[in-house]
């Protein structure tokens, strides 16, 4: 009994080691693809999700995590070289989400890392649709997949009806927030609105827990809030010409006349300008406030 017991240990033993050797092996050589794809944008290869699990050995969840990993990792080494092409971020989320498929950060992250407008991201929202729709038949209880769904119909693609539906249908799930219904009823109301924008970017903010997921967020509810500043000045200006009669040249033109005491900044630091030739206040052409449609 006691040598039965010593075999079946070292058994055991042998296992996790084969298995810690395949795992590694598998790390070296998604880093070497992601090389390979930084350097030469050809055809690009990535070993199918059902290949690994056979593989694995029981290890699914590991080799998942390590492929998510992998993808953030991708994803914010393309944007610190600059580089506008996200090629093989799909294939990364999509092998972490087949050998997880509960993964769901993965689901969600991942959209945002594909639908955010180039250089910022891979620019494809209809692909992180069909990933979340994936994520959704996969998890159909999980009301975060829904306002994910919501989220990119809503910013990403102005199709505020099936913004709507998915806010509506995410509300009906188990622990979904009361601002689901809410927010649902409102898009059908009024459409779009900076308002909402602000609201649906402060909720991913405070529930980021990646580090370029949250510093996506507040570049979005920065260049809201030099929006919100550039109404407010243009309604300021308008109301001021129709006084004097006269267009104005220069938001320094309402300072020299007392109506503001200082030159107006936009959050980052950058003066607001006007431009004499359209009547419009603009953010300035060195300003790092991200620009919107």
């Amino acid at each position: 009994m006691d040598s039965l017991a010593v075999r079946v240990e070292w058994m055991i033993f042998l296992g996790l080691v084969i298995s810690s050797v395949i795992v590694v092996h598998l790390q070296k050589m998604i880093d070497g693809r992601i090389e390979e794809s930084r350097s030469a944008q050809g055809t690009l290869y990535v070993t199918s999700g059902k290949v690994l699990k056979r593989l694995s050995l029981g290890n699914n969840g590991l080799l998942a995590d390590i492929y998510w990993m992998r993808a953030v990792q991708y994803y914010g080494g393309q944007r610190l070289q600059g580089e506008k092409r996200f090629d093989m971020l799909e294939p990364l989320i999509k092998i972490a989400t087949n050998l997880d498929p509960n993964l769901v950060h993965a689901y969600r992250f991942g959209a945002i890392f594909l639908s955010e407008r180039e250089p910022i991201g891979a620019n494809r929202p209809q692909k992180a649709i069909d990933l979340l729709k994936m994520g959704i038949d996969r998890n159909p209880q999980e009301w975060l997949l829904y306002k994910d769904l919501g989220f990119v119909y809503y910013w990403y693609l102005h199709d505020y009806t099936r913004a709507a539906a998915a806010f509506l249908e995410g509300s009906k799930k188990p622990n979904a927030r009361p601002w689901m219904k809410t927010f649902a009823a409102e898009l059908l109301a009024r459409g779009g609105s900076r308002k909402a924008a602000e609201l649906l970017w402060k909720e991913a903010y405070d529930t980021a827990t990646i580090s370029q997921v949250k510093e996506n967020a507040r570049e979005n509810l920065l260049a809201l809030a030099a929006q919100d500043d550039i109404d407010l000045l243009q309604d300021l200006i308008v109301k001021t010409q129709k006084k004097i009669g006269k267009p104005l040249s220069s938001i320094q033109e309402l300072v020299q006349m007392g109506v503001i005491s200082r030159n107006p900044m936009d959050p980052k630091g950058f003066p607001y300008r006007l431009d004499p030739s359209t009547g419009k206040v603009e953010l300035s052409p060195t300003s790092t406030i991200r620009r919107i449609d």
